[in-house]
């Protein structure tokens, strides 16, 4: 889980826990107990509460239900917990979730100052102390997913970089910024790995409206593998009839204008090579990103064994060439090319047939 999500998902926990007035409720229902001579019919208002934190915590996804449980906290999502909550046998547990909760809500927001990424936060807010030389600019968190059990390469992880890199170098060029300004704010990693870029306002969003182009391009084409659909993408973008304009009106060379183009089309190719998504992906489309941005197969490297001969043998197979059959590729041939090739296999198996040697008799 990266920090981001972490800060972001415990923050509500506690805020949900705040805001239905849980550890209150709690507290009045363990000293009841404790109290001889109390009705159970005096503790029917708690069922309000039981409300109001089921109804705070129904969207919680798996991010939340994770944290809840490393907390100790995750019995307060079951509604089974609630049913039972009056007995007096749960006492005990009761106490245990008291603790839980006490410690919750007093420790874990230090604990959060701690993983807490600078600045990001404040910038997504336009709230606290921003530097100065950070006012007036905008990020774009770029998100590198990952499935259980595989890795990003070097290579991916380079292409996802090159790409921003070179989408903001031309939108700057085109708005006569400097391109220099771009920045990697943050870097964070977890199930994920995501990359947060700081640049110029407008030449950031002109990059976001551009990476958006591309999903709603891969989206269109999304009965195509990726890899077929890289070129079809690339030179379809709205940005390429933008420098043809600035071409025809003067207000770039032609020189300029193909280098451009060049750029644009290799930046839109390294992102989806590179599998990467932004979190916009979602709002713009009800389609996966995950699955529709999957990246390329050599850009991933599956989890180790552990086993340290699985490690070698998967270095010896790899070094190996794989024997070519005859019949290999035989679909892209045409009929004479085909037929040329049987003659020639036929006759280099005639040529490399080993020759008899004849042995003369002696004469007697």
């Amino acid at each position: 889980m990266r920090r981001e999500v972490l800060y972001s998902v415990t923050s509500k926990i506690i805020n949900d826990i705040k805001e239905c007035e849980l550890l209150d409720f709690l507290n009045t229902l363990f000293d009841n107990f404790r109290q001889s001579g109390k009705e159970k019919s005096e503790l029917k208002l708690p069922l309000i509460i039981f409300q109001k934190y089921m109804i705070a915590t129904h969207d919680y996804d798996n991010d939340h239900k994770e944290v809840c449980e490393i907390i100790g906290i995750g019995d307060l999502l079951d509604a089974s917990y609630w049913e039972n909550i009056y007995e007096i046998e749960s006492l005990e547990s009761l106490h245990g979730t008291l603790q839980t909760l006490k410690f919750a809500l007093n420790q874990l927001p230090k604990i959060l100052q701690l993983v807490k990424q600078d600045y990001v936060d404040e910038i997504k807010t336009h709230e606290g102390n921003i530097p100065e030389e950070l006012k007036g600019k905008s990020l774009l968190t770029v998100l590198i997913v990952e499935d259980e059990g595989q890795f990003s390469s070097p290579l991916r992880l380079t292409s996802a970089l090159g790409a921003i890199t070179d989408l903001y170098s031309v939108v700057a060029t085109i708005e006569n910024e400097n391109e220099s300004d771009l920045i990697v704010l943050a870097c964070d990693s977890g199930s994920d790995k995501s990359f947060d870029f700081l640049g110029l306002a407008k030449v950031m969003e002109e990059v976001k409206e551009i990476i958006i182009a591309i999903w709603d391009r891969r989206v269109f084409h999304r009965q195509r593998h990726v890899s077929e659909s890289i070129s079809l993408i690339a030179e379809s973008l709205p940005i390429l009839e933008k420098i043809d304009q600035l071409l025809e009106s003067g207000a770039i060379a032609r020189e300029q204008a193909e280098l451009l183009k060049r750029k644009t089309i290799s930046g839109a190719t390294q992102f989806i090579e590179a599998g990467a998504t932004i979190p916009e992906f979602e709002a713009a489309s009800s389609h996966n990103p995950k699955e529709l941005m999957k990246p390329e197969p050599k850009l991933l490297v599956s989890s180790w064994s552990g086993n340290p001969s699985n490690e070698r043998n998967l270095e010896k197979s790899s070094d190996k060439p794989k024997p070519i059959k005859d019949n290999d590729h035989a679909g892209e041939l045409s009929n004479e090319e085909s037929q040329l090739l049987e003659l020639l296999l036929k006759k280099s198996k005639k040529d490399n047939k080993p020759k008899r040697k004849t042995v003369k008799k002696k004469s007697t």
